[in-house]
C-alpha cells in the first residue's frame, strides 16, 4: 500500500475531501502548496509506486499507479493531481466512478497528446535511455529548473528539485514510460465527474483537443507560469479551483 499523509479539516466541515496526487519523479512534498490553500477541507496526500517513502515494483503503469490510488482514496473524494498525477486521477475517476467526485488537474501530463508532445515525449525517453544512472540525478535537477518561470515558494521548490534528482533511475525510466504509453483519450472519455483542467501557455494539452474527448471538461489557463504551478501561481489555481468547487456544488 502507498504512503499516504493527512491534514484534518479545520474545524467541523462536510465539504468533500480532497486526495493530492503529486508527479513524476516527485512526491507529496510537491502538492504542499495545494493542501495548504484548502484548510477547511480533510486533505489526504500521496507517495506514488517508488517514490518517496513508498517501495517500487514491477509495474508503474498509469492503471496500476490510479489502482494503488484508490486503495488508500477516502470514500467518495475529489481527486486532485499534477503532471503524471492529472493522468492518474483521470485513470481513477474513469476507474471508479462511484469513487471520484472530480478531478482537477493541473498541467497535466499527456492525455490528448499531439504532433509537437509526442516528439517531445519519445525525445525525452530516448535520452533517458541513452544515459548512464550516474546521470540522471543532474540531468533530473536540470529539467526541473527549465520547468520553472519564477517560484513564489522557493524553498518549496528547491527541496522539490532535491526531490527530483534523488529518484531512482529505474523508476525515472519506467515511470516516463508509463506517462508516454498510457491511453489518455480513452481514459477521459469514460470520465462522467466534474472535471477541470487548468494549463499553462505552453502546455502538453490543448484544451480544445480535451473537449474533443469530453464536452464536460472545464478548462482554464494560469499566468506567467511554468509547468511547477502549485510554487508559481497558487493564487491563480486556488482561485479557479474554488470556482470550480462552487459551480458543481463540491
Amino acid at each position: 500500500m502507498i504512503a499516504t499523509y493527512d491534514l484534518p479539516a479545520t474545524g467541523a466541515t462536510d465539504a468533500t475531501p480532497l486526495l493530492l496526487i503529486h508527479g513524476w519523479t516527485c512526491d507529496h512534498q510537491a502538492m504542499a502548496p495545494v493542501a495548504a490553500a484548502f484548510p477547511e477541507r480533510a486533505r489526504r496526500s500521496v507517495d506514488l509506486l517508488g517514490h518517496g517513502a513508498t517501495p517500487g515494483g514491477g509495474d508503474y503503469a498509469i492503471a496500476t499507479q490510479a489502482r494503488a490510488v484508490l486503495e488508500v482514496a477516502p470514500p467518495r473524494a475529489i481527486l486532485i493531481g499534477h503532471s503524471m498525477g492529472g493522468q492518474i486521477a483521470v485513470e481513477a475517476a474513469a476507474q471508479a466512478p462511484d469513487r471520484v467526485a472530480g478531478i482537477v488537474l493541473l498541467d497535466p501530463a499527456f492525455i490528448a497528446p499531439y504532433d509537437k508532445t509526442r516528439a517531445f515525449g519519445e525525445g525525452l525517453r530516448q535520452q533517458l535511455a541513452r544515459l548512464g544512472d550516474a546521470e540522471i540525478p543532474a540531468m533530473m535537477e536540470a529539467f526541473g529548473r527549465r520547468q520553472i518561470v519564477r517560484a513564489t515558494d522557493e524553498a518549496g521548490m528547491e527541496a522539490l528539485l532535491g526531490v527530483m534528482k534523488s529518484t531512482d533511475p529505474h523508476v525515472v525510466r519506467a515511470a516516463w514510460d508509463a506517462i508516454c504509453d498510457w491511453d489518455g483519450e480513452a481514459a477521459l472519455a469514460r470520465v462522467r465527474c466534474p472535471a477541470l483542467v487548468i494549463g499553462i501557455d505552453k502546455a502538453l494539452n490543448r484544451p480544445a483537443d480535451l473537449i474533443r474527448v469530453n464536452k464536460t471538461v472545464m478548462t482554464a489557463t494560469v499566468a506567467g507560469s511554468g509547468h511547477m504551478v502549485q510554487f508559481e501561481v497558487m493564487d491563480q489555481v486556488a482561485a479557479m479551483i474554488r470556482r470550480f468547487f462552487l459551480l458543481n456544488g463540491l
